[in-house]
């Protein structure tokens, strides 16, 4: 396979940010799952399970639900609770 210089640039640099990210992650403990479960949610904000079920209930934090398994994806947690930060 013959790749041109810049994809092949562009490739390597894209894997160094992906890594580093990863090890932030890893060396902060922030090791959870993409996609988690209620108790893991809470876990991650440091708030109660019925925390999160008020905010998924009441507050329209988004889930996905499999098979009656909730998951909760950690990107949309992070902007859910992004969307209610003050600029004071």
């Amino acid at each position: 396979m013959n790749l041109s210089h810049d994809f092949e640039d562009s490739l390597r640099k894209d894997v160094r940010e992906a890594l580093a990210e990863l090890l932030a992650e890893i060396k902060e403990g922030n090791t959870y799952p993409e996609y988690m479960s209620v108790d893991e949610t809470a876990d991650y904000v440091n708030v109660s399970r019925s925390t999160i079920d008020k905010w998924i209930k009441n507050r329209g934090l988004p889930t996905i639900t499999v098979g009656g398994t909730t998951r909760i994806r950690r990107i949309e947690l992070d902007d859910y609770l992004q969307s209610f930060r003050s600029n004071k």
